[in-house]
């Protein structure tokens, strides 16, 4: 997973795409780009993220070389994160790609009608 920097040029943008897929090669299953999105907290200085998943099949090699380069790229990469899949999810990764974000929000009813206040507690 790749958050990159929304202020960056969309050519840099565009290069770092292409240079993380040169280096995992034809293991890339699926590029899932979820565009732009609101973070829940600042990092490098802005509030937003084009968050990009990557579904592949990559030797530790290929991901060595790919961390280097995100450090590299500060500029345009304000955060990446390489997981490793079990064999199941690993197969519905290849079949799917990365599922898009659930972007619902939580009713006050869901929650038991409470919120976030706790439960009520009686008088001593």
């Amino acid at each position: 997973m790749l958050i990159l920097n929304p202020e960056a040029d969309e050519e840099r943008q565009s290069e770092m795409i292409e240079r993380v897929q040169q280096i995992l090669g034809s293991s890339v299953d699926h590029v899932n780009d979820w565009g732009r999105k609101k973070l829940n907290y600042e990092i490098g200085g802005t509030r937003a993220g084009r968050i990009l998943v990557l579904t592949a099949d990559a030797e530790p090699t290929a991901i060595g070389e790919l961390r280097r380069v995100v450090s590299i790229s500060k500029d345009v990469v304000l955060r990446s994160q390489v997981v490793r899949l079990t064999r199941v999810e690993a197969e519905h990764a290849k079949e799917n790609g990365a599922p898009a974000p659930v972007e619902e929000k939580i009713e006050a009813d869901s929650r038991g009608g409470r919120g976030s206040r706790g439960p009520r507690r009686r008088p001593r």
